[in-house]
């Protein structure tokens, strides 16, 4: 009875540990580096339907290939400054040269903003 609690035990901590192992946080697997390989674009749409919206046009102006992007996105209404982090991750490897537009996406707010730019670019390469 004692051998087959042990080998219960065992078999417990093995899986425990394979699950472990496979949960990474996203931090553990990549490495945001600052950079300035990416041009990002950000500016009102011209109107659809009266109203505006965010547009944002990416380019890789580096050598190297990226996975994915993380930006400030600095918009101003009035006196007031706000600034959120957006993630780009791109449907293919983004290789130099090669240049987007975001897709809207469903449901996105008007921008009701007065002005918007762009501040820091992080990359993972």
């Amino acid at each position: 009875m004692k051998t087959q609690n042990c080998n219960i035990s065992l078999f417990t901590l093995i899986f425990c540990l394979t699950i472990a192992s496979g949960c990474k946080k996203e931090s553990d697997y990549d490495a945001w580096v600052e950079s300035r390989d990416v041009l990002i674009i950000a500016d009102k749409s011209s109107p659809e339907n009266g109203k505006q919206y965010l547009e944002v046009i990416y380019e890789n102006v580096g050598s190297d290939t990226i996975r994915k992007i993380k930006y400030q996105l600095i918009t101003r209404t009035g006196a007031k400054s706000d600034t959120v982090e957006k993630i780009i991750i791109p449907e293919k490897v983004f290789v130099p040269r090669d240049k987007h537009l975001v897709p809207k996406p469903i449901g996105e707010l008007p921008a009701t903003w007065d002005e918007v730019r762009v501040g820091k670019i992080w990359i993972v390469k």
